[in-house]
């Protein structure tokens, strides 16, 4: 695969081309409803997060919520002081196989 991104169509097509799929007679079209709604669970499941808790993907990595706190920051063009106010950020820690993919 020498593209630099993989759209939900390609991985359609990824599974289609998979023998074992093709076997239990799913459609593109179902597989592609599949995948879909996979994602929008995924995303509605992280929204609901709260602070320290996590969607944990065995094998494959964790996504999570962390707070940050309120802070000041330096504007490097003004040499201004910024407030930065308290917020929610979402994470991604690759599982050890991802990880493990850099290190070979």
């Amino acid at each position: 695969m020498g593209k630099s991104k993989l759209t939900k169509s390609d991985i359609v097509d990824i599974l289609c081309g998979d023998g074992e799929i093709i076997e239990s007679r799913a459609s593109k079209h179902q597989i592609a409803l599949v995948i879909s709604k996979f994602i929008e669970t995924l995303r509605k499941e992280i929204e609901k997060l709260n602070n320290n808790e996590r969607i944990e993907l065995r094998g494959f990595g964790t996504f999570g919520i962390r707070q940050r706190k309120d802070r000041i920051a330096r504007n490097p063009k003004t040499n201004e002081h910024v407030n930065v106010p308290a917020r929610k950020s979402p994470y991604f820690k690759a599982g050890r196989y991802l990880r493990s993919i850099d290190n070979n």
